[in-house]
């Protein structure tokens, strides 16, 4: 029996179970071996998140099973051709790459200015058992950062940029971008719901409230490349740009105890900082729009 292509015609609900499925399963099971592969390799002398190389180990084996593997199986099942399905296919014009380094670099003061805003929320009273939840998982996702990133040796930058970099842009993007924006495409005829809705599941899949906003434009944003650009590599090099900008900043004493980038603006900096986000995101659209341009006569 061919299962190549099976649920090629079937409808987005169909689609989407499948893709659902994959993604429990993968999580399972790669849970399971991330687990099993640490203590094989590292022993059990620490926890798994107490120890860098643990971490990232675990985090591979886990993000590859979660993300990466769904999206393959479920873009295998749901067309005919693979390459086509994800648009594997990368864009030849140079300018395109370096007009989306640009645009991440410009687009990064307003996120963090996004990201500023975004903890300032606050839930009703009622609502106290849930804030406490979203403000224990804020501050576990802090210590496993610190853990990884605590590891300053030029071989521990490099492991964390594969891991939060490479890795992550690429399961998370195959994943969101190359197979959910695709189905709900076929749910949506409007690209900037599909684009939205996407977003929205992005960010909420990350379970960290205080960051839900400037996430959300993150992958707005990668959403937007992928449909103007028809490449998924155009939003991988677009987050593993911000991930990668993210690493080194708070992996270099120096740079994480700038304000301007690890976002830890005081009071009676804000002012300046807003005027200075809104200067650059002005150098964004600009940014952008000469990209669409430039990913029109490739794609035309």
């Amino acid at each position: 029996m061919k299962l190549k292509g099976i649920y090629a015609e079937k409808s987005a609900f169909t689609q989407l179970t499948v893709l659902l499925l994959f993604i429990l399963a993968g999580a399972l099971f790669s849970s399971l071996a991330g687990t099993g592969l640490v203590y094989l390799i590292h022993g059990s002398d620490l926890p798994i998140m107490e120890d860098p190389n643990a971490m990232r180990l675990y985090q591979l084996v886990t993000a590859t099973g979660t993300f990466l593997l769904p999206a393959l199986a479920t873009g295998w099942l749901c067309s005919h051709s693979l390459a086509d399905y994800l648009f594997l296919k990368l864009p030849s014009d140079p300018k395109v790459w370096i007009l989306t380094l640009a645009s991440m670099f410009f687009f990064s003061p307003f996120t963090t200015l996004t990201g500023l805003w975004n903890k300032e929320i606050r839930l009703p009273h009622f609502m106290a058992p849930v804030e406490k939840w979203i403000q224990e998982q804020e501050l576990l996702a802090e210590q496993l950062t610190e853990v990884l990133l605590n590891d300053i040796s030029l071989v521990g930058l490099f492991s964390n940029i594969v891991v939060i970099a490479v890795l992550a842009a690429i399961t998370e993007e195959f994943l969101f971008r190359g197979t959910l924006q695709r189905i709900l495409g076929k749910w949506f005829k409007n690209y900037q719901t599909v684009i939205w809705i996407t977003a929205i599941i992005f960010s909420a899949f990350h379970l960290q409230f205080y960051g839900f906003i400037p996430r959300l434009l993150l992958g707005a944003y990668f959403g937007y490349l992928f449909f103007w650009g028809k490449s998924i590599w155009l939003p991988v090099f677009a987050h593993f740009t911000n991930n990668t900008f993210a690493v080194i900043a708070m992996s270099n004493s120096t740079l994480k105890e700038n304000e301007y980038i690890n976002g830890e603006i005081p009071a009676d900096g804000i002012f300046v900082y807003t005027l200075w986000a809104g200067a650059m995101l002005i150098l964004f659209f600009l940014c952008v729009k000469k990209l669409r341009a430039y990913l029109g006569a490739a794609t035309n």
